[in-house]
């Protein structure tokens, strides 16, 4: 019977669900004076695929709290430079040159930095960028389009996301727990 019961553990186990190894989730945050900036980073093989957030400032630039969307080399509309280098033009003619790499053993960005719709498609973009080539350095922030802004000096942080617990975790620590009260109940049955 107890290899019954590790077959199905196994077969449980193995059907489940899974977390792919080549990506990690970041929460960021960057502020400077008046603008600050979070959300979460999808990271695969050292380059930014994807990412969400909010930004807002305190000067006026923007009416209130703005939704962030990573702009990628598949976001439509931009300019694919080659080696994960993109720019991205924005409402009022702005072009804002970017990069997906990132490096994780120092939360930190490429020298063209981060860029991200503000709101929605063509209005504004936040471009987020290290202000020297030294990991651990002072970065910038510049909000372009309708609502130009350009930050003071500021800092960029990244740390991994918690890991959120599997959806049908849950399931299968129950099933694996009445396999286990079966086992029980044949044994006090058969004693």
């Amino acid at each position: 019977m107890n290899k019954k019961l590790l077959a199905a553990v196994c077969i449980c186990l193995v059907a489940g669900p899974t977390i792919s190894a080549a990506d990690t989730i970041y929460d960021w945050t960057y502020t400077d004076g008046t603008l600050s900036a979070s959300g979460t980073l999808d990271v695969s093989g050292g380059q930014a695929i994807s990412g969400t957030g909010t930004v807002n400032t305190t000067n006026g630039a923007l009416s209130g709290p703005e939704s962030l969307t990573l702009v990628t080399e598949s976001t439509p509309g931009v300019n694919n430079l080659g080696g994960g280098g993109l720019s991205y033009r924005f409402g009022g003619g702005t072009d804002l040159i970017g990069d997906t790499t990132f490096n994780s053993s120092d939360p930190w960005v490429s020298s063209n930095g981060l860029v991200f719709l503000v709101g929605g498609p063509g209005d504004n973009g936040l471009n987020i960028w290290a202000n020297s080539s030294s990991p651990g350095g002072s970065y910038t922030g510049f909000l372009a389009g309708t609502a130009n802004y350009e930050g003071t000096s500021g800092t960029f942080t990244a740390v991994l996301a918690p890991v959120p617990l599997p959806a049908a975790l849950p399931l299968l620590l129950s099933g694996i727990g009445g396999l286990g009260a079966m086992v029980r109940r044949r044994r006090a049955a058969s004693s």
